[in-house]
């Protein structure tokens, strides 16, 4: 099943994220439901955004992707330091993060990590990195409660029109709601 991630596209978008300040550092909490063998499960978790970027300052990675596929991306993108995602015991590191204004005055955050997460890694403590990212796609408005969508198992890809889109592997991909800023 494949969901459109348009956080790679328009230079504009880039400028009105730079105007309302949509890059700078945030702190989140929420929960996170994903079908897995063993049944429904949801947890709580922290994002930690540190440092966004604009879609503008993203495009080059567009054309990581499209040129060396998901190894490539991925090497390019690890160890950037853009934040962290706690997730019951186990923290995450964010490789990437894309913020973009939402209607309403709010911003959506595209987080991927080059880690892929497993709720199973987290219940068993089994290691599942045989899919390269994981993608949080993280909705926050401007007052109240943010959702978005969870692909704890991921593969990146460019469709014919241009946009990044994730794939989720194994099943279909989670729901994140409840999200709260706390900073």
């Amino acid at each position: 099943m494949k969901r459109p991630l348009v956080f790679l596209g328009a230079g504009l978008v880039a400028v009105a994220a730079l105007a309302s300040g949509v890059t700078k550092p945030a702190q989140f909490s929420a929960t996170a439901t994903v079908e897995t063998k063993a049944g429904t499960r949801s947890m709580p978790f922290n994002l930690v955004v540190a440092s966004p970027m604009t879609m503008e300052e993203a495009q080059p990675l567009k054309e990581v992707l499209a040129k060396g596929g998901q190894h490539a991306l991925a090497n390019a993108i690890r160890g950037a330091g853009r934040g962290r995602i706690q997730l019951g015991g186990f923290e995450y590191p964010i490789d990437l993060v894309v913020a973009e204004p939402a209607s309403g005055g709010g911003v959506r955050y595209y987080v991927v990590s080059t880690r892929a997460m497993s709720y199973d890694e987290v219940n068993a403590g089994s290691s599942s990195t045989t899919h390269p990212f994981s993608v949080f796609v993280v909705n926050v408005p401007g007052f109240g409660m943010g959702d978005g969508r969870i692909y704890p198992r991921a593969a990146l890809s460019i469709d014919e029109e241009g946009h990044v889109r994730a794939e989720q592997y194994e099943g279909r991909p989670g729901t994140i709601k409840d999200v709260k800023r706390l900073k």
